[in-house]
């Protein structure tokens, strides 16, 4: 019996050692969910952030993985749809013994999945950029009823919104018009609009929202330009952000185009065209690496990233990649802090501090399950196919 026994460790050595791997990889592996729209409306932010993650759980894996544990990404696909997006999420935590999740995409995805995620009490980092998803209660009329699983990794959008109206204040635009999507994400511009506009000095004239799947605000925008405004804030993601700007150039606007912190994606550029010339938005510092201060503490980490980036995808990635990554790479550190435990997981992410990312500086804690600040994010133009990054 001995005999025997030894003889299968010394087969199992032997296998391991003839693919390259060490004996330890013979370990079940740690599996991450990744949830992301790969389909649908909001496929090219999904994909990016998919890419993103992936290139962080290859680069672990290059390195021996984790105590000798491969990751293991696990997908579905939310079709940019809340109601699939629960039924992926089901499919994942009923087949598969996932740790934790990553994703999903869009903030009405994520609030439909928020009640289920804190049922299962498995931590989840979203790459949704509406603050509902952390501030909305859980429960109906009861605000104390925030989600204790659920983090995400772009910019707080009050923080987003309040950068853009700084800088209209700061450039003399005092009277805006407001157009958003119609959806989750839009319906959190409206609301975070109305709180950020006046702190610095600034009057929504005009509010006007559109359908996720319409083809032509012209109608819009022709009220909002009746209303004189200064300027125009255009809060959604997907087709729509190059649809707007063409409407613009079409009617011949003057008041200049401000777009979300979803917007700095190479994908502006192919559904805006020239008429994205001059678009302005709130941006990680992704895009615009090159032209930051050499004493940034990102510079250099915002600069190899995209260099790893490029070589594993042959393509620039935009602002939603740095979502993704960053989303990834706190998981990621956590699990190598605490082991596969989704409580100790969880806890992890939230005492995050002082975590230099490609999106900013976060100090995450129980009261602030995102930890980027405004002075984290940059304004930056759209230019010549590029951006140009704002003083």
């Amino acid at each position: 019996m001995k005999k025997k026994l030894l003889m299968t460790v010394v087969a199992a050595l032997a296998a391991s050692l003839m693919i390259g791997m060490p004996f330890s990889y013979c370990a079940a592996p740690i599996k991450i969910a990744g949830i992301f729209a790969l389909t649908g409306r909001a496929a090219h932010i999904g994909t990016s952030q998919r890419d993103a993650v992936l290139l962080a759980i290859d680069d672990v894996n290059a390195q021996g993985g984790i105590n000798g544990r491969k990751l293991e990404m696990v997908m579905s696909d939310t079709e940019s749809n809340p109601t699939k997006a629960v039924i992926a999420l089901k499919k994942v935590l009923e087949s598969e013994d996932v740790v934790a999740i990553i994703g999903p995409t869009l903030t009405g995805t994520a609030m439909a999945m928020r009640g289920f995620i804190e049922k299962e009490q498995i931590p989840t980092f979203m790459h949704s950029g509406g603050d509902v998803i952390l501030t909305a209660p859980l429960k109906k009329g009861d605000p104390s009823s925030t989600p204790k699983w659920t983090f995400k990794s772009p910019y707080k959008a009050a923080d987003a919104m309040g950068k853009i109206c700084e800088y209209m204040s700061k450039h003399g635009i005092k009277k805006i018009g407001f157009l958003y999507s119609n959806e989750g994400f839009g319906k959190d511009g409206v609301r975070n609009v109305m709180v950020q506009a006046p702190k610095y000095g600034i009057e929504v004239v005009a509010q006007e929202a559109f359908q996720p799947k319409d083809v032509d605000m012209t109608a819009q925008l022709t009220r909002i330009n009746a209303k004189g405004v200064d300027g125009i804030i255009a809060w959604t993601v997907g087709p729509a952000m190059g649809i707007i700007p063409k409407n613009v150039k079409q009617l011949g606007i003057k008041a200049p185009l401000f777009e979300c912190h979803g917007a700095g994606d190479p994908i502006f550029w192919k559904v805006a065209g020239e008429a994205g010339e001059g678009v302005m938005m709130p941006s990680t510092k992704i895009v615009v690496g090159d032209q930051l201060a050499d004493n940034d503490i990102q510079k250099q980490i915002v600069l190899d990233y995209v260099k790893a980036y490029k070589a594993k995808f042959k393509r620039e990635p935009g602002t939603m990649v740095a979502y993704g990554a960053d989303a990834a790479l706190i998981v990621i550190e956590a699990i190598k802090k605490v082991g596969p435990d989704r409580a100790k997981i969880r806890a992890a992410i939230e005492n995050t501090k002082g975590y230099v990312g490609i999106s900013g500086i976060y100090n995450i804690s129980p009261e602030d399950h995102n930890g980027l600040a405004m002075k984290d994010i940059v304004m930056i133009k759209a230019t010549k196919g590029g951006w140009k990054l704002l003083k």
